[in-house]
């Protein structure tokens, strides 16, 4: 059975109350899995083995110089490591010096600067092929644009011209004041009635002011009433 005991000086009492199923894992950065068989780790000692002074294990001589050597081995292994972090720590203190960072900021800086501007130049290039490029291209449409106005006004004018000619023909028919005594008797001449009615076969039948004939619009027959 596996129990997970939080080190962060909780309680013990209070852990134990928490932790009742095996299955369950604080959400703690640091713990301690330990196991046991019959009695938590979290209750104390029992009354009948509090002052019980348990006996000196006798260990063979071989043994225990196997085990010294073991155990010696073991510190000059930690030993020589914490010396290593010892002197990795030192060196990133002098690493992180405020002096040493500002300047390898300030080189830093100056390095950054001189990719930068290389590159603007590099975009600078490729800028002014694009506009000048671009600039060929609107001189083109406007070029090409201005064409077709030319042509749309020619067409214009054309058309302008062919109505003014139109209406100059047409000035012949107008009524003015040298012609209207001659329009107002041709009107009176030849009297023009509106007034009558078409059925669905295109027959028309004209009213008591018409000449009294009935006229087929498909045949072009007159019917004489």
């Amino acid at each position: 059975m596996l129990r997970a005991k939080q080190i962060s000086g909780v309680c013990s009492l209070t852990l134990g109350n928490l932790i009742k199923s095996e299955y369950f894992v604080p959400n703690v950065i640091y713990m301690q899995c330990i196991r046991w068989k019959r009695k938590p780790i979290w209750l104390p000692t029992a009354k009948s083995k509090m002052f019980r002074v348990p006996k000196r294990p006798q260990i063979p001589m071989n043994e225990y110089l196997e085990l010294k050597r073991l155990h010696n081995n073991y510190r000059t292994a930690m030993k020589s490591l914490m010396q290593h972090f010892e002197k990795e720590f030192l060196k990133n203190q002098v690493q992180f010096d405020e002096t040493i960072v500002n300047k390898q900021a300030e080189e830093d800086f100056i390095q950054c600067n001189l990719i930068n501007d290389e590159w603007n130049k590099k975009v600078a290039k490729i800028r002014e092929a694009r506009l000048a490029k671009l600039k060929e291209e609107n001189k083109e449409l406007i070029f090409k644009k201005l064409i077709e106005k030319e042509e749309r006004d020619l067409l214009k004018m054309q058309k302008i011209e062919e109505h003014v000619k139109k209406l100059k023909e047409e000035a012949t028919t107008f009524i003015t004041a040298e012609n209207v005594d001659k329009a107002i008797e041709e009107t009176l001449a030849n009297i023009v009635n509106y007034e009558f009615a078409i059925d669905l076969k295109g027959n028309i039948y004209k009213g008591k002011y018409t000449s009294g004939k009935e006229t087929n619009v498909e045949n072009n027959k007159v019917v004489s009433l």
